[in-house]
């Protein structure tokens, strides 16, 4: 340990000898005018340099070519590229969209049971359900609402609205929020319009920052994907209104596509909400193949936990019959409840998590108290104190399964220290998105760009040299913003990435850092996991241990040494 702590210490004064030293060669042998014309050459030398790999990997720097229209619609739309994808440039390899990522250190060896939530966790939905989703809200505004008639032309848009955006009841913004908080002012949107003046938000919010107790009474965020066309349909509805000059307050239209939104899941009427569910329910049962997706994967995943001992059970806000076809479509076969050793439906989650409501047996009418589950049996409502009474199911041998983070995820973590698996579905084209050479490339570019400001920056204070470098500064920094617009437009041209903002993760890519362990495209993705894996979080690295941890890390100290 003492040798490790004095080779340490070694490097560290050995970088900051070389840091030292060339920046006094730089300021001794250079005036103003020098001083300038250096950078402005190692800036155009460094730019031709990016520009050129780019091209032997047959891809470009979207800032500097502007291609990022193609990009989008391959994001959005699945069109394939026909790009190059190298092992890795300037460091960045290669992600497999099948992949299972890591937050926080877990033995499955120690796991025994496996939970899941239904609806885009188990069940995998095509494109088609989110056209469906927006066309009922939006004749349910008109019939049951009574808004205006020709609100029926508006035409569901799969590019516009992304997962995580949050809405200002008050203002009818729709906006992304950065983990700490903060708006991302580009993204800032009132009806399909973005708010052109940064500063009419900044004022009225006081700044870019929420305070909590803002964010808790007047905004809400739209968390899964059932909430992308609600996003389209309230940005649409605005849109219309101020188009016809109709007078409205945000408030009101949030509360009346929420009305629509619970008659879309659970139905108007008594029959309805005890049956099928509501009138999204009918429509995917009318056409199941239209809307699911059938996974093998899936089955053979569930077969292996079983074949292997582990417990599993199904605890979802869906009611019987719908989940019933719907498993019977996945899994090819009427006996899908042999695959869970407990089925709970119409489990009203989060409430669930927090709540006294006693279980009951759905196939027949009971009225006794649940005490046990037995097996072949489906349940419904309860809550999780008698769910870990009667099963013996609690603490970290429990890994739970959800696309919700508010409604799946967050409350047993807390509660009963669950073990947590998010589901994510936009992760996988984010990730195909990120793998390719020009995506790449523009990023290697615009981290570039940032290190030559930084490194411009130290020459404040040298003679007749502030007044031109700031200008040189603001070229460069213009030139840094228009790189991270452009990377931004590459996932969605209005709101960018689900995951992150520019510099930080988005405020839901931080909920699920915190109260996921693992999270994953598709649940099947762990069918290449043994079932004794340990997964391990890469080392986060605080800014002031990056530089000599990552050359330790990465092998390049021993370079160095020999350097030296």
């Amino acid at each position: 340990m003492f040798t490790v702590l004095r080779r340490k210490e070694r490097v560290l004064r050995l970088i900051a000898s070389r840091c030292s030293r060339l920046t006094f060669q730089r300021r001794e042998n250079s005036n103003g005018v020098a001083i300038i014309e250096q950078l402005r050459k190692e800036f155009a030398d460094k730019k031709q340099q990016h520009i050129a790999a780019a091209e032997r990997d047959h891809a470009k720097i979207f800032s500097v070519s502007g291609i990022t229209d193609q990009y989008e619609s391959h994001n959005q739309h699945g069109i394939q590229t026909h790009e190059h994808l190298p092992q890795a440039i300037y460091g960045f390899g290669v992600t497999s969209p099948n992949q299972v990522f890591i937050n926080n250190e877990l033995n499955l060896k120690y796991t025994e049971v496996y939970g899941f939530d239904y609806d885009y966790t188990l069940a995998n939905y095509t494109d088609n359900l989110s056209r469906t989703i927006y066309d009922i809200l939006r004749d349910i505004l008109v019939d049951m609402l009574r808004y205006p008639k020709h609100i029926k032309d508006l035409e569901f848009d799969p590019s516009f609205a992304i997962r995580g955006l949050h809405y200002d009841i008050n203002t009818g913004w729709l906006m992304k929020i950065d983990s700490y908080a903060n708006i991302q002012l580009n993204t800032v949107h009132a009806g399909r319009d973005r708010v052109s003046d940064p500063e009419e938000v900044i004022r009225y919010y006081n700044g870019t920052h929420i305070a909590p107790r803002y964010l808790q009474t007047n905004m809400f965020q739209l968390n899964d994907l059932f909430s992308i066309p609600q996003a389209c349909l309230l940005s649409d509805v605005q849109q219309y209104f101020k188009r016809h000059n109709i007078s409205f307050h945000p408030r009101y239209l949030s509360d009346d596509l929420n009305q629509a939104a619970r008659i879309l899941h659970t139905g108007s009427n008594m029959n309805s909400a005890f049956g099928i569910g509501g009138r999204l329910h009918h429509a995917v049962l009318s056409d199941i193949p239209n809307y699911l997706e059938k996974s093998p994967q899936l089955v053979h995943f569930l077969k292996k936990l079983k074949k292997n001992g582990k417990k599993t059970f199904l605890l979802t806000n869906s009611s019987l019959p719908f989940i019933d076809k719907g498993m019977q479509y996945l899994t090819s076969s009427p006996d899908w409840r042999d695959l869970f050793d407990c089925v709970i439906v119409s489990a009203r989650k989060p409430d669930f998590y927090r709540s006294r409501r006693p279980f009951r047996r759905v196939r027949e009418p009971m009225w006794d108290p649940v005490h046990k589950f037995e097996k072949g049996e489906v349940y419904q409502g309860g809550n999780l104190t008698d769910f870990s009474r009667i099963t013996g199911w609690s603490g970290q041998k429990v890994l739970y399964f959800g696309d919700h983070i508010f409604s799946d995820l967050i409350d047993p973590t807390v509660e009963q220290g669950w073990r947590t698996g998010a589901i994510i579905h936009e992760l996988a084209a984010e990730i195909e998105t990120r793998n390719t050479s020009s995506y790449r490339h523009s990023l290697a570019w615009l981290l570039r760009i940032e290190r030559l400001i930084v490194e411009a920056q130290s020459y404040y204070g040298q003679p007749d040299v502030d007044g031109r470098l700031e200008n040189l500064i603001n070229e460069w920094s213009s030139e840094r913003r228009n790189a991270r617009h452009e990377l931004r437009n590459v996932f969605n041209r209005s709101f960018g990435s689900v995951f992150r903002t520019y510099q930080n993760p988005t405020y839901f890519a931080n909920k699920i850092r915190t109260f996921a362990d693992i999270y994953m495209s598709n649940v099947a993705n762990l069918n290449h996991v043994s079932l004794d894996y340990v997964f391990y979080p890469d080392r986060t690295y605080l800014p002031h241990e990056r530089l000599v941890e990552t050359l330790i890390d990465t092998g390049k100290i021993k370079e160095l040494l020999r350097s030296s």
